[in-house]
């Protein structure tokens, strides 16, 4: 049942998971940022994770770092489930989710996406507005997915891949882990893996 939320990172995309949460039934009860950075709603950096899930005041705990840091953000998910933390999957009353649709713990799902039949998603993974992705496509774990994102039936985003604002993939495509696609690009053949580690200057991602 929904309760009191953590939620990890306290910026743009934090805000976002916030209104997400609150339209779900939770309460969001703190936010945590990078040391030095203070807030009325900040109750600790990402350092205070333990301290945090031991201390009695949250029902669950999300991350909501967006998509400057995704590596982090698979980082942050796995201490929340090291530290024994109740990870909820958050799914916009507006989105058009099929019932034969599997989503994973941890993922985001926002008003207006469309997930058709039979498709996956993995934990951790966000699902931006007016993302729609058709029958048979799979989103892995800490995939990450811009408003307006389209996947034909059958794509495949492997782990920690980033498609940007408005990317269209058209069928059977995959998109290896960690591959980075740029708004508004048209893919239309399989994608790379990327090797992990810091963005490369001037990459232009939605």
């Amino acid at each position: 049942m929904p309760g009191r939320l953590l939620i990890l990172g306290a910026g743009g995309h934090a805000r976002a998971v916030a209104d997400l949460a609150v339209e779900c039934g939770w309460t969001v009860a703190g936010f945590t940022e990078r040391p030095g950075i203070a807030g009325p709603a900040i109750v600790g950096t990402d350092a205070d994770l333990p301290r945090l899930l031991t201390s009695g005041g949250f029902d669950g705990a999300i991350v909501g770092v967006g998509n400057m840091a995704l590596e982090r953000r698979a980082e942050l998910f796995r201490s929340l489930k090291e530290g024994g933390a109740a990870v909820p999957t958050l799914v916009h009353p507006r989105a058009v989710v099929s019932r034969s649709c599997q989503i994973g713990e941890g993922s985001v799902i926002f008003p207006g996406a469309v997930l058709g039949s039979q498709v996956r998603v993995g934990m951790n993974a966000v699902v931006y507005s007016a993302v729609v992705a058709e029958h048979d496509c799979v989103i892995s774990d800490h995939a990450y997915l811009s408003p307006g994102v389209i996947l034909c039936g059958g794509v495949t985003v492997q782990a920690g891949g980033f498609v940007g604002a408005g990317a269209v993939v058209v069928p059977g495509v995959t998109l290896g882990e960690w591959a980075r696609v740029r708004a508004g690009a048209v893919v239309s053949s399989d994608f790379e893996s990327e090797p992990r580690g810091p963005r490369r200057p001037g990459l232009p991602e939605g």
